[in-house]
C-alpha cells in the first residue's frame, strides 16, 4: 500500500492557501461586526505557531510575541477599510469618535512599546480576559 506523503512545497502552498482564506473571514467578520477579526487573527497565528513548533507547517513561523503585533498589523488595513465603508454608508459619527482619537492613538504607542516589555503569560493572560469579558458583556447587555 503507498503512503500518502506531502511535499514542503506542498505544504508551504497549503498554509498560504489556509492563511488567506483564514485572512478572508477575518475581514468578513471585521467588517460585518466592526470588530473580532484581530481576535481571530490571534488565535489562528497561535495556532500557526504551535504547527510550526512541531513540524506540520513550514510557513510563516512566527514567535509567541509576535503574533499580536502580525495580526494589529492584518488588521490595520482592514479596519480602514470597513470604517471607509461604514462612511460611504452613513454610519460614521465624526462627533462621537474624534474625541476618542487621539487617546487611542497615544494608547496604541503604549501597548507597542510594553509589547517587549511583558511576559507571554502577561499578554496572553491580559488577551484572554479581554475576549471574555467582552463575551459576557455583549451576552449581557445585548
Amino acid at each position: 500500500m503507498q503512503r500518502l506523503t506531502t511535499t514542503p512545497r506542498h505544504r508551504a502552498s497549503a498554509d498560504v492557501l489556509f492563511l488567506a482564506l483564514l485572512g478572508s473571514l477575518a475581514g468578513f467578520i471585521n467588517g460585518l461586526l466592526g470588530t473580532g477579526g484581530g481576535i481571530l487573527l490571534v488565535l489562528l497565528f497561535s495556532r500557526s505557531a504551535e504547527r510550526a513548533k512541531h513540524g506540520k507547517s513550514i510557513s510563516f513561523p512566527m514567535a509567541r510575541r509576535d503574533i499580536y503585533a502580525n495580526a494589529l498589523s492584518v488588521m490595520l488595513p482592514i479596519s480602514v477599510f470597513s470604517a471607509t465603508q461604514y462612511a460611504r454608508a452613513g454610519a460614521l459619527d465624526l462627533k462621537a469618535f474624534s474625541p476618542m482619537l487621539l487617546p487611542s492613538l497615544l494608547g496604541g504607542v503604549l501597548g507597542g512599546i510594553l509589547l517587549d516589555r511583558l511576559k507571554l503569560s502577561w499578554l496572553r493572560t491580559l488577551f484572554s480576559l479581554l475576549v471574555l469579558i467582552s463575551g459576557a458583556l455583549m451576552l449581557v447587555r445585548g
